[in-house]
């Protein structure tokens, strides 16, 4: 489920960013709350690479709760920023490199750009990643509840389409 809110916010950052050719993409439950999967949607997370999330901090800036800098985690590794937006926490990500479980670091998610689909509501286009994409990386990191929500998710859109 998403809030009419997320979504304004989404349209919001999607207006912003739209006229200064970033490459990126909405992730994470916002994601999968619009294609249907049964999420709650709370935030609103934004993969991209270190140009990008460095560009988004300056476009963003009026927002900022924490300064688009280079950040590392025991889960993740990536230039990373926080805004919050009408009362929304949004999250960027660049270059991100995830630590799955076992320590080893996956950084097949900087190819999911490559792999970006689109959204539509209302007139506004969307750059997300597809549920597919979603499910290899909440797999990778263990995430098997959210993993087995999308699976279902796109067993459902495959067999009613």
């Amino acid at each position: 489920m998403i809030s009419k809110e997320n979504i304004e916010v989404t349209k919001i950052i999607t207006e912003k960013l739209s006229h200064d050719n970033i490459n990126w993409a909405l992730i994470g439950s916002s994601n999968l709350a619009l294609q249907g999967v049964d999420v709650r949607a709370h935030d609103i997370d934004i993969l991209t690479d270190k140009e990008g999330a460095l560009r988004i901090g300056k476009l963003l800036k009026e927002f900022t709760k924490e300064e688009v800098g280079y950040k590392e985690s025991e889960k993740f590794r990536s230039y990373f920023g926080k805004f919050i937006i009408n009362g929304i926490d949004v999250e960027i990500m660049g270059d991100l490199l995830v630590v799955n479980p076992s320590g080893d670091i996956w950084d097949e998610t900087t190819n999911f750009l490559d792999k970006k689909i689109y959204f539509q509501i209302d007139d506004t286009e969307i750059p997300i990643i597809s549920l597919d994409q979603e499910y290899k990386a909440y797999s990778r990191q263990g995430k098997e509840k959210k993993a087995q929500k999308i699976a279902e998710r796109i067993t459902f859109q495959a067999t009613n389409s």
